[in-house]
């Protein structure tokens, strides 16, 4: 008998209680609130701003994004020296990374410095060849604009035709480079149709 109250006794010791395990899942519940809550993030865009000990960062969606530099994040210049939060202008192009809160602020782990990358002007046009020479083509798109096309050395034709298979009323879709308004360098073209060719007449 006095052996199965003391068994009973140590079992009863070593349970947990109510009290222990509703600490246990509090604890629990905080700390996923807390991974929730911080997320793993990166910033990418120009400095548009910047205060005491954070920076704005207006990102490719021109969305501005506030981004906090604590004294330990690691920063590196362009060309991979080691820089400070005093090194950081506004205009130079970043990438922030670190944890971003429930609020959207982000806490900057490692920050670095790149060059500003150049837009992509690449630009593609799908019409009809209203007119050609040996350096140009006009082609008019289906909402009536007319391009000009200018062919280099460099120039490229999908599939086994060649420049000078290119005809007027042909059907193509060239991809290019533009620095004005309906002028572009083509870097490829594909030609989609032939103009169609009169038929001999039969005597």
């Amino acid at each position: 008998m006095m052996l199965s109250l003391l068994l009973t006794a140590t079992l009863l010791a070593q349970a947990p209680t109510a009290t222990d395990s509703a600490i246990r899942q509090a604890v629990k519940d905080q700390v996923d609130a807390i991974k929730t809550a911080v997320a793993r993030r990166a910033f990418v865009g120009p400095i548009s701003a910047k205060s005491e000990a954070s920076i704005t960062i207006t990102n490719l969606a021109n969305q501005t994004r506030t981004a906090v530099v604590a004294g330990d994040a690691t920063i590196k210049l362009t060309g991979g020296k080691e820089g400070t939060f005093a090194d950081l202008k506004v205009g130079d192009f970043v990438i922030a990374m670190g944890d971003i809160d429930s609020q959207g602020t982000l806490a900057v782990k490692r920050l670095l410095i790149i060059a500003k990358p150049t837009p992509d002007k690449r630009v593609v046009v799908s019409g009809r060849v209203t007119d050609l020479s040996t350096s140009d083509l006009t082609v008019e798109t289906a909402a009536k604009e007319v391009w000009t096309v200018k062919l280099q050395a460099a120039t490229s034709y999908a599939g086994k035709i060649k420049k000078s298979d290119i005809k007027v009323g042909d059907r193509i879709v060239t991809v290019g480079t533009t620095s004005t308004a309906l002028n572009l360098t083509a870097k490829l073209i594909v030609q989609l149709s032939t103009s169609p060719t009169a038929s001999p007449s039969t005597p």
